[in-house]
């Protein structure tokens, strides 16, 4: 994917969380219900799997192409030519957006199950 997508994509995943918890908040206040909250938690920890399996797809298809550019497996470059510091400067840039697309996922698991698992006692406080 190009930097431009995955900020988008990120963006967009990051306002469908918001959205998905603002409106389950708001279900489950009018109703009384707070299960759906609750169960807001599961997409989010589907959002999240996501944006952090993209990241592990994305590695792998490089390397799958790194190993059929170098069908004798080795991975020898020079990395003092100019030239090749040049073409490996962008990719640098897009393996540290894929690592943050993989970071925000991370997040999102982590928020997604806090609130699949305890989501529901909000009723306590409301």
């Amino acid at each position: 994917m190009k930097k431009k997508n995955l900020k988008s994509q990120t963006f967009f995943i990051y306002f469908l969380s918001v959205f998905i918890v603002c409106s389950s908040l708001s279900i489950s206040y009018i109703y009384q219900d707070w299960q759906w909250f609750s169960r807001a938690g599961s997409l989010i920890v589907i959002l999240g799997i996501y944006l952090t399996s993209s990241q592990i797809i994305e590695n792998s298809h490089r390397l799958g192409q790194r190993r059929s550019a170098h069908k004798d497996g080795n991975f020898q470059r020079d990395w003092a030519q100019d030239k090749q510091e040049k073409i490996l400067h962008p990719i640098r840039n897009h393996e540290e957006e894929t690592w943050v697309m993989g970071k925000c996922g991370f997040n999102l698991l982590i928020i997604g199950t806090m609130i699949w698992g305890f989501g529901d006692l909000l009723s306590i406080l409301f």
